[in-house]
């Protein structure tokens, strides 16, 4: 994500890591095509982490929750979906082809395993950064992304995954009741999904863009689109995090409107390189009453060109 003021933004962390790139193919130049759900290119990727995955908007993704982990900020502990769940995207180009687009949760001591690992599969580490800031233990996320056929692409990235202790099937809990999220629907509209104590809501840009020269929609499957979640902290209380995605010329208006509410941003930085425009990642954390964090978020949503209603609604 992106430019700051200095001084009184005090928490604020700007990274922005461009780390072993390899040269493009030509392929990545073609535009990428709306695959449906049985395209043999997600057999391909579910044959190799054993998932069903999920298919939208034409993309196919699988989710790999660090149930393993226990990270609290204060003393709130966060759930895997609030911000600790790692996943690959995958957007069809040409007839056969991949591109692909990550997130890999790392503990501080996971990271020079995953990019080593990262390095001898020939993925590329397009941003390595904190979304959060005073989470213990701490954690980091390494971006990725590769390109080719979808089996060779998927059996890379597990690879990576593998250099972690990330669960690649977590074992199945009792599904929680599900928590009622009509305050803040009423602001934001649906979730794109709600779970247990969570609730995801997910707002796509309104103008084309490209990553590699390949084009693709704003999309919460490839995280291209702004993203908010929401965790019931208890006494009436909720944790709010997220990411919104954002034009340089954004930045400042969303960022004010974010802190007016009480939602401190905690890192601005880009997630990948060479994306056409140019965009930039906003985290931030706060916690409160339901109704006010939401209308905050609205603010900030109301300040960029993209959906100000979540695309559950």
């Amino acid at each position: 994500m992106k430019m700051i003021h200095s001084g009184r933004r005090a928490g604020l962390v700007l990274a922005s890591a461009a780390l072993l790139l390899p040269a493009w193919g030509a392929s990545a130049q073609s535009p990428a095509g709306r695959a449906g759900a049985q395209d043999p290119r997600w057999a391909a990727v579910r044959r190799v982490f054993g998932l069903e995955g999920e298919t939208e908007d034409g993309y196919f993704r699988v989710n790999f929750p660090r149930t393993d982990l226990h990270v609290k900020i204060g003393d709130v502990t966060l759930e895997p979906e609030f911000e600790l769940t790692s996943y690959f995207g995958f957007a069809p180009v040409g007839k056969d082809s991949v591109l692909a687009m990550g997130e890999v949760i790392v503990r501080q001591r996971e990271v020079n395993g995953a990019l080593e690992e990262a390095r001898r599969r020939g993925v590329s580490v397009t941003a390595l950064h904190n979304h959060l800031v005073g989470e213990a233990p701490r954690i980091m996320y390494m971006h990725v992304m590769a390109e080719g056929r979808a089996d060779s692409v998927a059996a890379k990235l597990r690879a990576v995954l593998a250099a972690t202790p990330t669960p690649v099937h977590p074992a199945q809990e009792k599904e929680a009741a599900k928590a009622d999220w009509s305050a803040v629907d009423a602001v934001l509209g649906k979730p794109e999904e709600a779970e247990g104590r969570t609730a995801e809501y997910v707002f796509p840009r309104r103008e084309s863009h490209s990553v590699h020269g390949v084009p693709l929609r704003s999309s919460g499957v490839l995280e291209t689109a702004s993203e908010v979640v929401f965790q019931q902290i208890g006494a009436g209380r909720v944790a709010c995090g997220g990411e919104l995605y954002l034009r340089p010329r954004e930045v400042e208006p969303v960022m004010d409107a974010l802190e007016a509410a009480g939602l401190r941003v905690t890192a601005l930085h880009n997630h990948m390189l060479d994306e056409q425009p140019t965009m930039y990642w906003m985290h931030w954390y706060g916690t409160g009453s339901a109704p006010a964090l939401a209308r905050g978020v609205a603010a900030a949503l109301s300040r960029m060109n993209g959906a100000v209603k979540s695309v559950g609604s």
